[in-house]
């Protein structure tokens, strides 16, 4: 769809413009209804993406999205993407620059955010058991709730309009396979959310 239908859908949809003019202007694949995705879903350039077409700016979905394996991006230019319902997937992980926006609720077990130069926007409630935000990585908004164990450097900085942290270790929460002595390894994370193997601890 052309830069011109996205804004229409987007103020049919009742986006305000303060949410969507981060966006880049160009071509965007539209999915309508609601989505599911077997696999992960890659954000880079040179990845094959679920819908198998080549991306200008990115996709928006005009429904919910719900994702088997993680959401996530480490290359720049990463593509972007716009739910205008709910994301459920198993992991969002970022080190490098898009611009993701969801205009609902976002269930997740993992977020890993390691990079400055993004777009962040969750207009409703972010939720993952763990939650890790390096550096000055940190959502641009979250309307709702940020909920899970939170591994941040300030969690004034979150963006949010409630904090609810479990408290809970992440190192009870994550398979230790994604430890690298007391740090969490991202690339590890980052190769089980695209292998599809578990990331969290198997309750008993």
């Amino acid at each position: 769809m052309t830069w011109d239908e996205a804004v229409a859908l987007f103020e049919q949809r009742g986006l305000s413009k303060e949410i969507w003019q981060n966006l880049y202007e160009g071509e965007y694949i539209l999915y309508t209804g609601n989505a599911t995705v077997d696999g992960s879903f890659p954000l880079n350039q040179g990845e094959e993406h679920p819908w198998g077409e080549d991306w200008d700016i990115g996709f928006i979905v005009d429904g919910d999205l719900t994702v088997s394996g993680g959401v996530y991006d480490f290359d720049d230019g990463a593509a972007a993407l716009v739910v205008l319902g709910d994301l459920r997937a198993q992991g969002f992980y970022t080190t490098c620059d898009p611009k993701v926006i969801v205009t609902g609720n976002t269930s997740l077990d993992v977020v890993f955010g390691e990079y400055t130069d993004k777009y962040l926007v969750f207009r409703g409630d972010l939720r993952a058991a763990v939650q890790v935000w390096n550096g000055e990585c940190a959502p641009d908004e979250v309307g709702g709730t940020l909920a899970g164990s939170l591994v941040a450097p300030s969690y004034a900085e979150l963006g949010a309009a409630t904090v609810a942290d479990s408290g809970v270790p992440v190192s009870e929460l994550l398979v230790p396979e994604v430890f690298d002595g007391d740090r969490i390894d991202g690339e590890a994370l980052l190769d089980r959310l695209v292998s599809g193997e578990p990331v969290l601890v198997a309750k008993a």
